[in-house]
């Protein structure tokens, strides 16, 4: 899995530092819930509402027609006729453990972003602008396994994509929020660390980060656009600095026949 590293954030990961984002730096609107609005009574479903009404439709089919056509070939079917079907579809009401997340409780965390996939263009400009970098790190280490740091809780799981809005948070789901995102960002593929701010390290700049093991990063990946002194300072790094000798160090380029992003060898210009 990949972490994106901004320009700006090199100096931290040189010391094997990974910066952690508050929920302001998120810049989430459905955490923030400024302006919010209460829709019509005719506002679409989401993939997961829509999936939910099917998956009721399909249980109360006879037994017989079950046994010939599975629930996702069902499922697919009635999406072709989507727009159709929505409108005999009641529309479900809202449970009260539904509402508005409030500041206070996500304000206590940070979070680190991490992603299954980097050849995705939108993440690349999202992110870092393509002048980043991105770093491989082993998602299967205790750094983000573990369900404690320092003595505190933390939390790492992958985020669900779907319209409608989480629950409230819970004891058993503290942040539901963080862990629901926009259908639309679904090709992100992402995953989140959560952590009390307590356990975080904070610079004279602000930045809040904290320190990794030697051999998370197994793996650094140059922007498209990174500059050639950003490239042979990174070239340096995997071959001179021990905390990072041996890490495989490759540059995002283009493919000359698809509208690909692709990772070669690195060359300079």
């Amino acid at each position: 899995m990949f972490i994106f590293i901004s320009l700006s954030q090199l100096p931290l990961l040189k010391q094997l530092r990974l910066p952690f984002e508050t929920i302001s730096q998120l810049d989430d609107p459905f955490i923030i819930n400024k302006r919010v609005h209460l829709p019509g009574a005719n506002q679409p479903l989401s993939d997961g509402e829509f999936s939910q009404a099917i998956k009721g439709m399909y249980d109360a089919l006879e037994p017989h027609i079950q046994a010939m056509v599975t629930f996702d070939y069902y499922l697919e079917q009635t999406k072709q006729k989507r727009e159709q079907i929505e409108k005999q579809i009641q529309r479900p009401k809202t449970p009260k453990q539904l509402g508005l997340a409030s500041l206070d409780q996500y304000e206590k965390v940070a979070c680190l972003r991490v992603f299954k996939n980097i050849y995705q263009q939108g993440l690349w400009q999202s992110m870092c602008q393509h002048n980043g970098i991105a770093i491989k790190v082993d998602h299967q280490h205790e750094y983000f396994s573990a369900t404690s740091f320092n003595e505190k809780p933390q939390l790492f799981a992958n985020v669900e994509y779907d319209d409608s809005r989480p629950a409230l948070p819970s004891s058993n789901d503290p942040f539901p929020a963080l862990f629901r995102r926009p259908e639309h960002f679904a090709y992100e593929q992402e995953w989140r660390l959560i952590r009390p701010l307590s356990v975080l390290d904070q610079n004279k700049e602000g930045v809040l980060s904290s320190k990794i093991p030697k051999g998370l990063i197994t793996g650094i990946y140059a922007g498209l656009h990174c500059e050639d002194d950003v490239l042979r300072s990174l070239q340096a790094l995997v071959q001179q600095d021990l905390q990072f000798r041996g890490v495989d160090l490759k540059q995002i380029g283009v493919s000359e026949t698809h509208l690909r992003l692709v990772a070669t060898g690195v060359n300079f210009e």
